[in-house]
């Protein structure tokens, strides 16, 4: 169904397409459909914050509770990238808000460090 949508619309809509159904697919069908849609999509537009935004809110409202390492993990993936400090920024203070939200003092206190190598190696 997806694939013949993405061939009836235009290319500059077919990201949009892609992550609204994957949105989709988290709330009203398979997240794992929903997880391989955005992951798809990110190997294309790795840079693509706004869609790195929405992958990270499903995964955190999927996993707080139950799997905190899968949230974590993206976190880690994003900030491994080279992205202008402005975005990073954004990005580690998210991750922060994420760890002392579900996480404990001493997660917390590793974002906190990386998030000033991540400064010291910047400047």
């Amino acid at each position: 169904c997806l694939d013949r949508a993405l061939q009836r619309l235009p290319k500059r809509k077919h990201i949009k397409a892609i992550s609204q159904t994957a949105l989709l697919e988290y709330r009203l069908g398979d997240p794992e459909r929903g997880r391989n849609l955005f992951e798809n999509v990110l190997l294309s537009y790795p840079k693509r914050i706004d869609l790195w935004n929405q992958y990270l809110d499903q995964e955190t409202k999927l996993h707080k509770e139950a799997e905190p390492l899968k949230v974590r993990q993206l976190y880690q993936r994003i900030t491994s990238m080279e992205l202008p400090p402005k975005k990073m920024k954004h990005i580690f203070k998210r991750w922060l808000e994420f760890e002392e939200r579900h996480g404990d003092a001493a997660a917390s206190q590793d974002v906190r460090a990386k998030a000033l190598q991540y400064v010291e190696q910047a400047v």
